[in-house]
């Protein structure tokens, strides 16, 4: 996001240190015409984030200004590591910053080139026809905000399951098959292989039959003992300490002679099965493991008798079901849907091409709009349709870019944490995020 970018810069120009080093040769005065001038931005962007950036043109302007920040960040790094690294005395080797060299211009150089940049982008504002971004969508109206995806366990609100889940059900239980097999879901991100993983784990027909359960999320990168932990964690034994065969024996010892389900959940390289397949004994007595992931190869290492399961994508029925029960959340189950809304409704779901969670987000997205044909026909035309394999994120990034300005920031704290990371401290996580939002809305109101 450009204006947390550009407030990051502000940030560092305040710097008592990097004001004094700037200090010494005279360009205060140029520091605080540019910090002056990042202000004036940062004001326009943050008014911008909050009524949403409307073509092409702005988006453009929005990424000259982001590339701008990020250059004097860089120019304010470079120099300061100059410092550091010459450091007889700090403000000593502070003053060789603006000795010229054929290698490094000068810092009032630079700063002369900044300022010029500057020029040209609040140039840039007329030229684009953009001096009016802050305005909007005149008449725009924003609905409380709603969760975007459900949590996993909302199984009530999924649709176009049933039947898969009933078929991997008859897997797992299938008499026939007494060794230890490997049922995997194979399918593209976004199409539900976990959401229907987890309706099979949880069903009734399955907790009957196995007396021990595990589930375990693997992720794009994984620690192979991090995995060992959380099974023994679900064992109710020791966690390994390392890889050890003893260690592994431990665990292996915990299964023996025991019915189980093991779910691995988003498996996305060969590597890890033939790692951990030790630890799983077979008693032929009808012990399975689930597997979830986008890679058919995946599945065929690690079982490759058993025939993957492919999820497919929805057809246009249970589509339309799904986006219409996200879209108008409080509309009753047998309430007629208005004609207009009904044929526009037919139209996005088309275009999500079948994919649930890009029906869930998009959905959830026009739940917080007037439910009219004339808002909702507005958005469509905001939507960057992408091909097939970035629809889904083109509609994930539009309800990033529909977000408040404050909630854009709380939502990029998560950038901090690994993919599938389970947050121990979820209190200071909501305390960053309130104070984010309190200090945002108190500048609002000066």
């Amino acid at each position: 996001m450009a204006e947390s970018v550009v407030r990051f810069v502000l940030e560092k120009l305040g710097d008592a240190f990097v004001k004094e080093v700037l200090h010494l040769h005279g360009v205060s005065e140029q520091v605080e015409k540019v910090s002056r001038e990042l202000t004036r931005i940062q004001a326009f962007l943050k008014d911008a984030d909050t009524k949403r950036i409307l073509n092409e043109r702005q988006k453009r302007w929005v990424k000259e200004v982001r590339d701008l920040a990020d250059w004097i960040d860089d120019v304010i790094d470079t120099y300061l590591l100059v410092v550091s690294e010459k450091n007889p005395g700090m403000m000593e080797a502070a003053k060789n910053l603006f000795v010229k060299t054929k290698k490094r211009p000068t810092v009032q150089d630079e700063i002369n080139r900044i300022m010029a940049r500057i020029q040209e982008i609040n140039e840039s504002r007329v030229t684009y026809g953009i001096t009016n971004i802050g305005r909007g969508i005149e008449g725009e109206i924003r609905q409380p905000i709603q969760p975007l995806v459900p949590s996993d366990v909302d199984e009530g609100g999924i649709i176009g399951f049933d039947e898969d889940r009933e078929k991997i059900i008859s897997l797992l239980l299938d008499e026939k098959t007494t060794r230890r097999s490997v049922i995997s879901v194979v399918g593209v991100g976004g199409l539900g292989k976990t959401t229907l993983a987890r309706k099979v784990y949880n069903s009734e027909a399955i907790k009957g039959q196995f007396e021990i359960r595990i589930w375990v999320t693997i992720s794009q990168t994984f620690e192979l003992i991090d995995i060992l932990q959380k099974i023994a964690e679900q064992l109710q034994i020791q966690p390994p300490k390392d890889l050890s065969e003893h260690q592994l024996n431990k665990l292996y010892q915990s299964l023996t002679n025991k019915k189980y389900l093991v779910l691995l959940d988003d498996i996305w390289t060969t590597n890890l099965w033939p790692l951990i397949e030790a630890i799983f004994p077979d008693a032929n007595n009808g012990s399975r493991i689930i597997i979830t992931t986008r890679f058919l190869n995946v599945a065929e290492v690690a079982d490759p008798i058993s025939v993957p399961y492919k999820l497919q994508f929805l057809t246009e029925k249970p589509s339309l079901e799904l986006f219409l029960k996200k879209a108008l959340p409080n509309r009753n189950a047998n309430e007629e849907c208005p004609a207009d809304l009904y044929e526009i409704s037919k139209d996005f779901a088309k275009k999500c091409g079948g994919l649930p969670l890009a029906l869930v987000v998009l959905g959830g997205l026009l739940s917080r709009i007037p439910a009219t044909y004339v808002d909702w026909d507005k958005k469509r035309g905001t939507i960057n349709w992408a091909d097939d394999r970035e629809r889904c994120f083109a509609i994930i990034n539009t309800s990033y870019e529909d977000l408040p300005f404050a909630l854009k920031s709380c939502f990029m704290y998560f950038a901090a944490y690994p993919e599938d990371h389970e947050i121990d401290d979820v209190d200071c996580l909501l305390s960053l995020c309130e104070i984010l939002v309190s200090v945002t809305v108190n500048k609002r109101l000066l």
